[in-house]
């Protein structure tokens, strides 16, 4: 097999023997190494691919590696065994337990329902949140911890409480033979660990076993794999901890950054050539990654071209800071030759999208967000503005068939029918026919209801209006409070979770509540939300109709890339631009207080690993920006430009 292609670390990596960690810098080529590594193993030592194990962390990622492989290996890569951990954990317990104990796995939506019917009457009847306690039996399976585990552990009232749900849970789900996401794991680790026969059957079968994005696994993967590592010590990782940002989900970065401790005689190869960034872009990150304490070592460098300087710029609010953005943006493509789709625009939170979605929009720049919804497809968005709509118009059939049962009112598709029926029949809007007679008496009630609230909103947003209440306040974004509170929306769109200022959904409220500030009128917001729309349809018209241009990967959309800096991972860009980069934004400011208290810096590290990762996604050109208010709120730029840029003056 022809190793040329690989630089000298990268070949020694592909080579090696034994337990391997590979610590790979962003850009140093860590698919291309795996990838061959695999293939050295089955056309070079003779190992038959069926093996093999290779575990990655995403479907997607599996399939591309299998699709690679068969560049090199031809058709033998279908023999492979590579998948998620949760994959293969899988099927080792259906191999396992397929002699007539078999298990089903619950989704997402069914472990909701069974964990509210713990919590419920027909259970432990407790005042818990769902969605809370869900996290927390995730988090503690990922942790190895059971139910009888988890009860021992708990030290105090709530926790009890947990427990006992915990335990009923359980209960529940053996005897409906039943088994969640998380149980795979920690199923398939209490198997290896306890069952030496099942433990030396698959050591046996899987020979060499390859882990990607190791920085990443959790404290069951981590132990699921050194029960797995077979007896020939063929185990191989690759990941890098200065990438390490899902803390938030139980990943550990220390069992790369500790690896050794647990294989002593591991041999550790870096990949330390960054092959995509410039120079100045790799040493602006080296500079802010070096404020963390726990890390590996290693020096990133490349080879490539100085670069330009990254572009530090604040405004003075996310409207301004998005204008600007956009202006440079814009100069790069129309003076440069740069094509949309070459470009990403990196944030921390989804809400952040709104003013820049606003500004692509308002510059007839295509665009697209990667993850996630548009801000004004999203929802909880659209509701809001189906309730401003039909205050403002109490004809506007539309909004009231969208919002007449959010939240839950009880007047479903029965009672829709009657109203249409009875609004056509009398040639009426369907606000009005509200007042009419309906065949259940429940329906009577919630419908008068509901037509009492929204003319109490009407009434209260005509006395904002007229400057009866707070004259210092805007009005919209008080009667979007209104409405808020009247109709307890917010626990209404957080379903199964605990409401918290943090809840993405929440934020997305919050920051329409601030784009409502900048208008004093509904009928001027409703405007504009119209001239955006229009605006978008006629973008993408112009985009469809233009000669389509087929992309490397075949993508056929030249649009700007909006995405969060989570979503960003993996990804890399020729211009890349990270907004709201203030302190509270990024780092967040969930990641603060430990540090402000003395307490432990896991958080901000992770924030910082979370930066480092948006600065390395760009090849050429970078620009970081910040607003000096967001949401009502004054902010400072935050402390990890002060890090990277030590000679900017960012204080305001």
């Amino acid at each position: 097999m022809n190793l040329n292609n690989l630089n000298q670390k990268q070949k020694e990596a592909v080579l090696a023997k034994g337990i391997v960690r590979v610590v790979a810098g962003p850009g140093s080529g860590k698919t291309r190494v795996l990838t061959h590594r695999i293939g050295y193993l089955v056309s070079e030592c003779g190992v038959n691919p069926s093996n093999i194990l290779s575990v990655t962390f995403t479907r997607k990622a599996a399939f591309e590696m299998k699709e690679r492989l068969k560049e090199l290996i031809g058709q033998k890569a279908d023999a492979l065994n590579c998948g998620t951990f949760h994959s293969i954990c899988y099927r080792m317990l259906r191999e396992t337990f397929s002699n007539g104990h078999g298990f089903k796995v619950m989704d997402e939506k069914k472990r909701k329902i069974y964990l509210k019917k713990v919590l419920g009457p027909e259970g432990i009847n407790l005042d818990l949140d769902a969605g809370r306690v869900g996290s927390i039996l995730s988090l503690s399976k990922n942790q190895l911890l059971d139910a009888e585990g988890f009860s021992r552990e708990a030290d105090n009232p709530f926790m009890v409480k947990v427990a006992e749900a915990f335990s009923l849970y359980e209960q529940w789900k053996e005897r409906d033979r039943l088994l969640d996401y998380d149980d795979l794991l920690l199923r398939c680790w209490k198997l290896l660990k306890k069952d030496r026969k099942t433990r030396k059957r698959y050591q046996h079968r899987f020979t060499h076993i390859l882990v990607d994005e190791f920085q990443d696994t959790n404290l069951a993967q981590f132990e699921i794999i050194r029960l797995l590592v077979p007896p020939q010590n063929n185990l191989f990782v690759v990941g890098d901890d200065w990438q390490s940002i899902y803390g938030w989900r139980g990943a550990v970065p220390e069992n790369i950054i500790e690896f050794n401790h647990t294989f002593p005689n591991a041999t550790t190869i870096k990949l330390e050539q960054n092959y995509r960034s410039t120079k100045t872009i790799v040493q602006r990150s080296n500079i802010l990654i070096s404020f963390n304490k726990m890390r590996t070592e290693k020096k990133v460098w490349t080879e490539n071209g100085k670069g330009r300087e990254v572009k530090v710029f604040k405004a003075e609010e996310p409207e301004q800071e998005a204008s600007l953005i956009l202006q440079e943006l814009k100069s790069l493509v129309d003076g440069n030759g740069t094509r949309y789709r070459e470009i990403a625009i990196l944030y921390r939170t989804n809400a952040q999208s709104r003013s820049l979605e606003d500004e692509c929009i308002r510059h007839k720049v295509p665009y697209q967000v990667i993850g996630s919804l548009g801000f004004y497809d999203r929802r909880e968005i659209k509701d809001m503005i189906a309730y401003l709509r039909l205050i403002h118009d109490l004809d506007d059939d539309e909004a009231l068939l969208r919002i007449i049962n959010v939240p839950s009112r009880y007047l479903g598709k029965a009672f829709v029918r009657e109203l249409e029926t009875q609004a056509a029949h009398n040639k009426q809007s369907l606000f009005v026919s509200l007042g009419g007679y309906f065949s259940r008496p429940y329906m009577n009630k919630q419908a008068t209801r509901f037509q009492e609230l929204i003319l109490e909103f009407r009434h209260y947003y005509q006395n904002l209006s007229a400057g009866s209440l707070a004259e210092q306040s805007p009005s919209l974004p008080e009667l979007l409070k209104k409405i808020r509170a009247r109709t307890d929306y917010d626990a209404f769109i957080c379903k199964d979770k605990e409401v918290t200022p943090d809840d993405s959904r929440i934020q997305n409220l919050n920051e329409l509540e601030a784009a409502l500030s900048r208008f004093e009128r509904i009928e001027d917001f409703l405007f504009y939300v119209d001239q955006l729309r229009a605006s978008q349809r006629d973008i993408k018209r112009d985009h469809d109709q233009a000669r389509p241009v087929e992309f490397p990967n075949g993508n056929l959309f030249n649009g700007v890339n909006l995405m969060t800096l989570h979503k960003s991972k993996g990804l890399e860009f020729p211009v890349v631009f990270i907004a709201g980069c203030a302190q509270g934004l990024l780092p967040h400011h969930k990641a603060l207080p430990a540090r402000w208290s003395g307490g432990d810096d896991g958080g901000l590290e992770e924030e910082r690993r979370l930066c480092y990762v948006g600065m390395t996604r760009a090849r050429e050109r970078l620009y970081i920006s910040y607003p000096r208010t967001y949401q009502g709120k004054q902010l400072t730029a935050s402390q990890f430009l002060e890090e990277a840029f030590p000679e900017l003056k960012t204080t305001d």
